[in-house]
This record gives structure tokens, C-alpha cells and sequence, in this order.
């Protein structure tokens, strides 16, 4: 039988110290089961959704709201929210500020009330273009209701962005089946 020497030497020490410090970093981090892309497209869902939930406003985002999700979404969806944003203050000028939104309610998930939380469950890639299933809940005033909705991305200049929503829902979804149509339904009515 042969039998492996110990490494008890004080030069070992440091190293198993370091492993046993990566391992409660790993630990500690949340770090999930995704891979390469799976990994940067969930960090930008990640990152939007969170921007999403801390400015928490109804309907359209903000120009500010806007230039914060602008490194996160493709050239097309910011097209869109822009050319939307821009309708609806046009709409306002002649309606007036009592008028209500061209869309009313949270725009990027299917409650109409938003989400409080949420969590990316899976993604699949193929070529540049990928879908993750997101879990949402929305938890408020004696409310609970939790459903999944699917980010749509394109990688555009090497980054992945997201392309559209599609609103899954669980029959509550007060959205059209995709945001982008949302928001060119909305421009059309503002016109």
C-alpha cells in the first residue's frame, strides 16, 4: 500500500487557507449554475431589473430612467422607449398634464403593479440571440403574486442586450404578448 506524503509543511498552509477562502466567497457570492453567456445575459437582466425596481415609477421610464437602461437594452428597444417617451409628452402638451399615460402600469413585467423581486431561472443561447424564463413576484400590501415572464436578448457589439419582453404571465397580465408591440401601439395612439 502506498501512502501519499501530508502536506503539513508550513508552505501549504497559505494555500489551504486560500482555497477554504475562495470557497466561502464562492459560497457567500450567490454564485449560481450559469456558464459564460448564461452568466452576462443574466447580469443584465440582473442590472435592469434592478435600476427597474428602485425607481419603481408607472408607465413609461423617464429620459433619466431612460439613459440608465440605454447600456442594457439593444438599439432597437431604446428606439422604441425613446420614440414612446417622446410621444407621450407630445400627448400631454395637448391633453394636458391631467391626461392619463399613453401606458399606464409597470411597462417591463405582466403584473400591472410590477414586481418587488425577481430572478433569473434560466437562459438559452443560440448564435446571438438568447430568452431567460425570469421568475417575478410582487409582494405588497397583503398582495402575493409571483409568475415568470421571458427577456428577450441580442448581443450587439459583443455585449448582450436586452431585445423585447414577452409577457408570460399567469392569466393576470394587463401587457399586449410583447412589449415592443406595447410600445408601438402607444406610439400610434399618441399620434
Amino acid at each position: 500500500m502506498t501512502t501519499l506524503p501530508r502536506l503539513a509543511s508550513p508552505s501549504a498552509r497559505p494555500l489551504r487557507a486560500g482555497a477554504c477562502a475562495l470557497g466561502l466567497l464562492l459560497a457567500l457570492s450567490g454564485c449560481n449554475n450559469f456558464s459564460g453567456d448564461e452568466q452576462q445575459q443574466a447580469e443584465v437582466i440582473g442590472n435592469f431589473y434592478r435600476i427597474h425596481l428602485k425607481n419603481h415609477a408607472p408607465g413609461l421610464p423617464s429620459a433619466e430612467e431612460l439613459k440608465q437602461f440605454e447600456p442594457l437594452v439593444s438599439r432597437a428597444l431604446y428606439s422604441l422607449l425613446t420614440r414612446a417617451e417622446a410621444a407621450d409628452v407630445r400627448y400631454h402638451s395637448v391633453a394636458g398634464p391631467q391626461a392619463a399615460p399613453i401606458i399606464e402600469g409597470d411597462v417591463f413585467t405582466s403584473l400591472y403593479e410590477g414586481a418587488t423581486s425577481f430572478a433569473v431561472q434560466s437562459c438559452d443561447s443560440e448564435a446571438d440571440r438568447a430568452s431567460c424564463q425570469v421568475a417575478f413576484r410582487y409582494q405588497k400590501e397583503g398582495a402575493d403574486e409571483s409568475w415568470n415572464d421571458k427577456i428577450l436578448l441580442v448581443r450587439e457589439e459583443r455585449q448582450w442586450r436586452i431585445d423585447d419582453i414577452e409577457f408570460i404571465g399567469n392569466d393576470q397580465s394587463s401587457q399586449r404578448e410583447y412589449l415592443s408591440d406595447n410600445l408601438t401601439d402607444a406610439i400610434a395612439q399618441a399620434q
